[in-house]
């Protein structure tokens, strides 16, 4: 169905190159001070959306209504002052020249207030990047090369799962982030996660990148916490033409993409954008040891085995329900197999997209624009697990009108997992399959039941056991035992597999997710005398859907419903002939599941200077973050522990300690005579919230100099986190005498073998009503966070520009033991050099540097290194071809790195391609 609507969107396209296109009344060249032409120069009639662009010989051609008087053309491009011209009157032969800027100071945002103002006097800090600087970067996708520009920091999980971040909290999730597209909402629902560019502007299209540093919920809602990353494409009124780009590179790295871009007629235009990537992904295969287990845990080299960082399916003693110690006051873990095993041929990273787009014209000044994407790919993606994005594909609608005062926009996404499997549960799920009860070869006979075994996991077990019963030390047991394990690309190893990969969790690993979201929003922008003024709202749904894989959904079953909406206004008014601007923004949010809330912000600018290029700014703002719809509604049996949802009553129960601290015997008994020292609650989930105050001054400086430099200090209060706990999965505490059942102190009667009364642990069994318990809870410890970011710019020359930044980022003290996922480096700077010489040779080059620090997440907790790499590219355009020969890459020094705790390391990407552009 959705392959012939997207064929229906392709032909009706190609069916409107009969249309004609009417006379064109304004027609011109624009060329540059040395009167070379300039192809690309963006032609636009100012306060509407009639416009064009110049075409190879820097001609161009526009049908302009003069019936409502004298109108205004502004001519502007990429490294040269823009330049506005008023006509009263048709004109057939306008000559225009630019001249040359080094700096633009009249370069112009959106996303800071959802009005556009010049970027020297946004009231908040605002990083933009043009679609040049993106295609000069050296990374293997775009937003890799946004690691290079201030105050922004980039967290890899494979080659394509890349995330942003500013001013702390990074995670592979980025979920306190939001990343939008044309102010389209870029996250994959079932997850709440954005995908990398994904879902994003295929880099072909990209106009520019804004990215809002701090809160900005006032304007944008929740989530909008630490920053909004706002992508724009371009639009086909505007940017005609043909565009491809080709790369290729090391780890089989291909990149292919294209753009088609059409003004049918004066009222329609459309474009079609197709990409498709794929290379040789990155594996995680860090042998360390984990932090956060459930159990004792050792190293590497230990006789009793140990739960490695990547490496799944080492299942404990514990977890096994081994009640007679088979070492004494020890645990014993089988081998597992490592990330690259698993994956084992599948470790090809790709992603595609299609994107068709129809705009039409109702008036000048009213546009109406229908667009598709379709979007996929295979990816790892890490979290409480390492996730392996096999097929994922998103489908998602956007429809719109949009004038220069007021735009009415509506969306829908809706995600498909494909073949998406958890490495951890295909591990887990394989060392624990009986192979006879799957149809697969049984194993040999078990000598103490003269049945054959029922896992690989008991075979591991009784090995080990009877060789130590037989004098063996641990190292010999270990090894006696290891023997019997399946081995990496042995047919049982394949079979066990397959049919784990294959099957859906809970008996298997697949996440067979099938979410929707959909989104209507709309603004008006009102221009009284006292002030500039703007309203609007947003409605936003969610479908879950899992099969009862991961939400608490069942299979066939209803989708979960959820829903949020909320109203914004702003009111600017400036003082002192245009001096000081002061801006008050505010928005109320409503949920389903949680409280309203309130986001004001308030900011000031003062400018000053011949050239308004002198800017002092403040602001405070308070946002919000709402919790995933994972945290709300996931049911998640990882084996180790049962991962709930907590928007209901909350929970209570003991803290694990009752079973690790001391003697549990005596714990229990302690319970059971009314000791609450190991109680434990956590309360119903609630919005995290952050307060902001910055101050920020930014400036140019004789043309040739820009410097920025901002301050903040953010509070944050209820944060998100999550704990293991021992509970009852209905929220109850658990009794004394439960727990003891639990443990296996007391026998009771055990479903899983025929209600036979036996004593058995039961703390990770499926049918056991006492558990370990892991829910998302709003902790009420207060973090404090403060930073300082600093940029320089120098253009010296055409030939040569200079740019470094640096930033700092420290968070307060807090109580040992607390995790608050902050994973930022205190210290970090980018030095880089970048020029063109003769308009045909560009190059650039850069140098990032960042201090260790340790990284917190749910997988687990460990040290990340310093880090220091140097990115460079090359670029020779070849005019007569309408091409430019590229060739750049990442990381030269091949300098093997960490960005997340777990992930792979990261090393050299070199490539070599070639661009066409043909207006």
């Amino acid at each position: 169905m959705k392959r012939r609507i997207l064929l229906s969107i392709v032909m009706l396209c190609c069916s409107f190159f009969a249309f004609p296109v009417l006379a064109q009344n304004v027609k011109g060249k624009v060329i540059a001070s040395d009167n070379s032409t300039l192809p690309g120069v963006s032609v636009t009639v100012q306060g509407s959306f009639v416009g064009t662009s110049t075409n190879g010989d820097g001609a161009f051609a526009l049908n302009v209504n003069f019936e409502k008087g004298p109108i205004v053309l502004e001519f502007s491009m990429l490294g040269f002052q823009t330049q506005k011209i008023s006509l009263s009157k048709p004109n057939a032969d306008l000559k225009v020249t630019l001249k040359e800027a080094s700096i633009n100071f009249d370069e112009l945002v959106v996303s800071a207030s959802r009005v556009e103002e010049r970027i020297l006097e946004a009231p908040v800090t605002v990083t933009k990047v043009s679609s040049n600087q993106l295609l000069a970067g050296g990374g293997p996708e775009m937003f890799s090369n946004l690691a290079r520009y201030q105050g922004i920091d980039v967290n890899s999980s494979s080659m394509l799962l890349t995330t942003i971040s500013t001013r702390g909290f990074n995670s592979p999730k980025s979920e306190r982030m939001i990343q939008l597209a044309d102010y389209v909402d870029t996250q994959v629902p079932s997850l709440n996660l954005n995908a990398g560019n994904m879902l994003g502007v295929a880099e072909l299209d990209v106009s520019s990148v804004e990215i809002i540093h701090g809160p900005a919920s006032a304007l944008y809602g929740a989530n909008a916490f630490n920053g909004v990353l706002l992508t724009n494409s371009k639009d086909p009124f505007y940017t005609e033409g043909l565009s491809l780009k080709l790369r290729g590179g090391n780890r089989s790295l291909f990149d292919g993409q294209i753009r088609y871009a059409k003004k049918l007629t004066d009222k329609l235009a459309f474009k079609i954008n197709a990409s498709y990537f794929s290379a040789d992904d990155w594996m995680a295969n860090d042998q360390s040891a984990k932090r956060i287990t459930s159990a004792k845990n050792y190293g590497p080299g230990s006789a009793f085995g140990y739960d490695a960082l990547n490496t799944y399916g080492e299942i404990s003693t514990v977890q096994a329900g081994v009640t007679t110690p088979i070492v004494p006051g020890e645990v014993i873990y089988t081998p597992g197999w490592s990330e690259t095993a698993l994956i084992a041929n599948d470790n090809r990273t790709l992603s595609y997209r299609i994107n068709p787009s129809i705009s039409y014209l109702i008036t000048d000044k009213i546009k109406a624009t229908l667009d598709y994407k379709r979007a996929g790919g295979t990816t790892t993606y890490q979290s409480t697990s390492r996730y392996r994005f096999k097929n994922l594909s998103v489908d998602q609608f956007r429809a719109e009108l949009k004038s220069d005062k007021w735009f009415l926009r509506a969306f829908r996404t809706e995600d498909n997992g494909g073949d998406t499997y958890d490495l951890s549960f295909l591990g887990a799920r394989m060392a624990t399959l009986n192979p006879t009860a799957a149809g697969l070869p049984a194993l040999p006979i078990n000598p103490t039941t003269g049945q054959p075994y029922t896992s690989h996991t008991q075979q591991f077990f009784t090995t080990y056991g009877g060789a130590i019963q037989q004098g063996a030390t641990p190292a010999q047991a270990y090894a006696a035992a290891s023997a019997t394990w399946p081995q990496a690309g042995s047919p049982s190893f394949n079979a066990l597999r397959k049919y784990n990969a294959e099957l859906n969790q809970p008996a298997g690993s697949r996440l067979p997710v099938n979410s929707v979201m959909t989104d209507v929003s709309g603004q008006y922008q009102f221009g009284f005398k006292f002030a500039d003024v703007i309203v609007g709202g947003a409605y936003r749904a969610f479908g879950l859907a899992s099969q009862g894989a991961v939400f608490e959904d069942s299979p066939g079953g209803d989708r979960i419903e959820n829903y949020e909406y909320g109203v914004y206004s702003q009111v600017a008014k400036t003082f002192f002939n245009d001096a000081l601007k002061l801006q008050v923004a505010a928005r109320l949010d409503d949920f389903k599941n949680f409280e309203s809330k309130f986001s004001p912000r308030a900011s000031a600018v003062y400018t000053f200077g011949e050239k308004r290029q002198h800017n002092f700014r403040s602001s405070y703002g308070v946002a919000f973050r709402s919790p995933t719809q994972i945290d709300q509604y996931i049911r998640l049996d990882i084996g180790s522990a049962l991962l709930l949802g907590n928007v209901r009553n909350g929970f209570n129960g003991y803290n694990t300690t009752l079973l690790t601290q001391g003697s549990p015997a005596a714990n229990i008994a302690a319970v059971a005579g009314g000791s609450t020292a190991f109680n434990y609650a956590a309360p119903r989930l609630d919005l995290e919230q952050v307060a902001t105050f910055e101050v920020g001054y930014k400036t140019i400086i004789q043309d040739k100099l820009t410097f920025d430099i901002t301050y903040f200090r953010s509070n944050y209060n209820n944060f998100i986190g999550a704990q293991p706990f021992i509970g009852n999965t209905d929220g109850s505490r658990p009794t004394a005498g439960q727990i003891a059942v639990a443990v296996g102190a007391v026998p009771a009667p055990d479903p899983n073998d025929n209600n036979v009364v036996r004593a058995r642990n039961r703390l990770n069994d499926a049918s056991s009503p006492t558990r370990i318990i892991q829910v998302w809870f709003n902790s009420q410890q207060e973090v404090t966070t403060q930073g300082v970011s600093v940029g320089l710019g120098y253009a010296y020359k055409k030939e040569l520009n200079f740019n470094a930044n640096y930033s700092y980022n420290k968070i307060g003290d807090l109580p040992t033991g607390f995790l608050a996922f902050f994973n930022t480096p205190e210290n970090k700077f980018n030095l880089g050099i970048d020029g063109e010489f003769k308009k045909r040779l560009g190059y650039n080059v850069n140098y990032r540097w960042q201090q260790g620090f340790v990284y917190e997440f749910p997988f687990d907790v460990g040290p990340i290194d310093n880090i220091g790499t140097l990115d460079a590219s090359l670029s020779y355009k070849v005019p007569k071809a309408k091409s430019t020969i590229q060739i750049g890459g990442s990381n030269l020094t091949n300098a093997y790195n960490t960005q997340i705790w777990g992930g792979p390391q990261l090393g050299r990407m070199i490539f070599a391609g070639i661009l066409v552009d043909i207006k």
